[in-house]
């Protein structure tokens, strides 16, 4: 390839056209270069700066100016190495702001499922049974994972060949997981026959959105994300509260980062008042969206649970419903991201960027960037230490092994269920294998011999380690709750 081919298959890689259809303004707009005396240069940027020059002036090919030469350096850099430009395309996006980035396929894949809550698995539903995971249905009726032979009511054992009796949900999901397309063995247990299934990995979407009736007939809704199906979601939920008269709406927005800003404001427009729901302003003000409601009679009374990790779209919601007067926000200070991102592709459609184009002002047009909102009613979750009493207790005298009963055995699952070790049925006092394999566990963790014995060390590390267990006071939900007529132990 010649220098001006070079050239131009480097250019080729930063020409940038949008995946969503662009403004002509947004076409039109010349970048916004800094002036030099504006940029800290490093000495050796300097040297570049100066060999180019050099060379554009002295070089025997007169035909090179001095930009041309950069270009020739960083693409002979960058030739045939991948990950330096991948890391290059990110440093160029990310020195923006906190929001701007670069995506390979691989990653915007991995980005839209994120915020989709989608995955590759087997397209099974699981419960844990005791010691097992049992399959108790199916994603999608008469699917891939039905055609391959499983029946509700199997008993996972085996997942790659490796035992998953004593497992949790989330371990034996976590497994079955994975590239699309790609299988996996899976054994089953139906009735008392072992049977291997080869499994094809599918698409499987799980909802951003999910809900129900409190007691006193209040409503609750979590929305996880705001993906491309969410306000579908929410609309179904809506409709199922509205047909059961239900009029007091907890709306919780906790650690939800945001998505799709359409989302959004299709929700408001469905329990936010008449009026503005938000204004987004671009670069260029002919650009500017205002996003209005025109619901007449608003469907519930709402409180929205907010804390430091609500941010972007869940921001615009929330901000919605506090200035229009329709509800009240608790929890904490929200993130403050008022920025909005577009989505563009480069090479061909091959690579996306997501670049920062736009800022936001709430109904009542208040600025958060950074700032974030203030709830109405400030309420912090706590911490408290386990209460123990409740819990049976070792006897610290004897050691037990598998096949062997007890209430010291009963008091190892129930310690070691909470902390993570144990997923089967602590009432049951027997020491099975997967007890066993807890404590081996548990032991390896605390420096002990991992024997899988209950013996007397192991009991006095489990009492120790059990009595520093914090748990979350929700003492948010609580609050909206009690706001809203219910009790505190209606909760629980």
């Amino acid at each position: 390839m010649n220098i001006r081919a070079k050239i131009a298959a480097f250019l080729a890689v930063v020409i940038i056209c949008p995946v969503f259809s662009a403004t002509a303004a947004e076409k039109e707009q010349e970048a916004v270069v800094k002036s030099q005396s504006d940029i800290v240069l490093s000495g050796e940027y300097v040297a570049f700066d100066q060999i180019a020059e050099y060379v554009s002036e002295r070089y025997l090919d007169s035909d090179l100016t001095k930009e041309d030469i950069k270009i020739m350096g960083i693409s002979k850099l960058l030739e045939n190495n991948e990950p330096a430009l991948v890391e290059l395309l990110k440093a160029t996006l990310t020195s923006l702001d906190p929001y701007s980035d670069f995506f390979t396929a691989q990653e915007y894949k991995e980005y839209l499922n994120q915020i989709n809550k989608t995955f590759y698995g087997i397209g099974i539903y699981l419960q844990q049974i005791d010691n097992y995971i049992e399959i108790t249905g199916f994603v999608q009726e008469g699917g891939t994972a039905e055609q391959s032979g499983f029946k509700a009511g199997d008993k996972i054992v085996k997942v790659g060949g490796v035992d998953v009796v004593g497992k949790s949900v989330d371990e034996v999901r976590n497994m079955l997981v994975g590239e699309l397309d790609t299988t996996i063995d899976v054994s089953v247990l139906r009735g008392t026959t072992e049977i291997t299934i080869t499994a094809k990995r599918v698409e499987v979407s799980q909802s951003t959105v999910s809900g129900g009736i409190m007691k006193g007939n209040i409503g609750y809704v979590m929305i996880k994300s705001f993906g491309m199906n969410t306000a579908d979601e929410f609309f179904t939920i809506k409709n199922q509260l509205q047909e059961n008269n239900v009029k007091k709406l907890i709306l919780d927005l906790r650690d939800n980062p945001g998505g799709f800003v359409d989302a959004a404001t299709n929700i408001a427009k469905m329990i936010v008042p008449k009026g503005k729901i938000v204004t987004v302003s671009y670069r260029d003000k002919a650009d500017n969206v205002i996003e209005m409601s025109e619901v007449t009679d608003t469907p519930f009374d709402i409180i929205v649970l907010v804390n430091e990790n609500t941010a972007s779209s869940s921001e615009i919601l929330s901000s919605a419903i506090q200035d229009s007067g329709v509800g009240k926000v608790l929890g904490t200070r929200t993130y403050g991201k008022a920025v909005v991102q577009r989505l563009y592709s480069v090479a061909n459609g091959s690579m996306i960027i997501k670049l920062t184009t736009g800022q936001y002002l709430t109904r009542n047009g208040n600025e958060i960037n950074g700032v974030g909102i203030e709830p109405d009613y400030p309420v912090t979750n706590y911490k408290k230490q386990i209460d123990t009493t409740n819990y049976t207790s070792f006897d610290f005298h004897n050691r037990y092994a598998v096949g062997q009963n007890g209430d010291s055995i009963k008091a190892a699952k129930e310690r070691l269920k909470l902390l993570g070790y144990y997923s089967g049925d602590e009432e049951n006092p027997v020491f099975d294998v997967a007890l066993q394999e807890a404590i081996k566990s548990f032991q390896t963790t605390a420096g002990l011999s991992p024997d899988g014995v209950l013996d007397i060390a192991t009991q006095v590390k489990l009492k120790e380690q059990f009595e520093k267990l914090e748990t979350i006071v929700d003492r948010q939900l609580q609050t909206a709750y009690e706001k809203f007529g219910g009790k505190i132990e209606d909760l629980y």
